[in-house]
């Protein structure tokens, strides 16, 4: 698929964008709150999670794997929380419920780090379409799903041109598989991964509600699509499928 088959065919009258940014005007103060509320709940919910399996437990692994991305955490100079700042407004808080109104919308640009410091953004333009995974270390539903979208990429389902980042967000001293830039060493996550800051600052402004929370980007920031909770291999397939479907139209 050529870059310019990607661009989002979406459009809007004023009234209607000027519309949503002033509902995202007043939503965004009700997102913080309630991503902030994240790191004592549990993972996923009962909407939202697409698995009722009970969270898993993570066994620890001698063997460290190198990952793009990543560093081993025994390093010297790992962050387990880096520096935030956003750009842009932020996107509605997300509920599977209702249509979700973000969809076509610009996507917040989001500057960090990785756990090693290296900048990394998201959400800016860029030439190829983009999935961002905001995962928390000690979340089940999480644990759960990154073997799955291993899976995917070792067997080439991820579809091809298509950007995946991870954002590690809620990290929680006192939590399981703490610190989180070894939890994706041992988990063998291969794709490069930006630290989230204390009070979540990124999964609050792509209007995460819930772990695991997935959203894909167009080429040029636009939001192709998003979802929350835990999802097999096949769903996951269908729902990129979908969104990129979108990006083509």
């Amino acid at each position: 698929m050529s870059p310019s088959r990607r661009q989002t065919a979406f459009s809007f009258s004023g009234s209607r964008r000027s519309t949503r940014r002033a509902d995202r005007r007043l939503g965004r103060s009700s997102a913080a709150v309630a991503v902030a509320a994240l790191t004592f709940s549990a993972c996923g919910s009962a909407d939202d999670a697409v698995s009722a399996d009970p969270a898993v437990d993570v066994e620890e692994s001698d063997t460290v794997q190198d990952a793009e991305g990543a560093v081993d955490a025994d390093s010297a100079g790992l962050q387990q929380n880096g520096p935030i700042d956003v750009a842009g407004a932020a996107l509605d808080p997300y509920d599977s419920t209702i249509d979700d109104l973000s969809v076509g919308m610009p996507a917040p640009v989001v500057r960090g780090e990785s756990f090693d410091g290296t900048a990394m953004v998201i959400g800016e333009p860029t030439g190829n379409p983009t999935m961002i995974v905001f995962l928390a270390h000690w979340c089940g539903h999480c644990n759960a799903e990154v073997p799955e979208l291993i899976g995917l990429e070792e067997a080439g389902l991820i579809p091809e041109g298509l950007d995946v980042v991870g954002v590690s967000t809620a990290a929680a001293a006192d939590r399981d598989n703490y610190p989180p830039s070894q939890w994706i060493i041992d988990k063998g996550w291969p794709w490069p991964t930006m630290a989230d800051d204390e009070i979540q600052t990124a999964i609050s402004a792509f209007g995460g509600t819930a772990f695991p929370f997935t959203v894909v980007l167009d080429a040029d920031g636009t939001v192709l699509a998003r979802k929350s909770g835990q999802a097999t291999g096949d769903e996951t397939v269908a729902f990129l499928d979908a969104a990129l479907a979108g990006a083509a139209g």
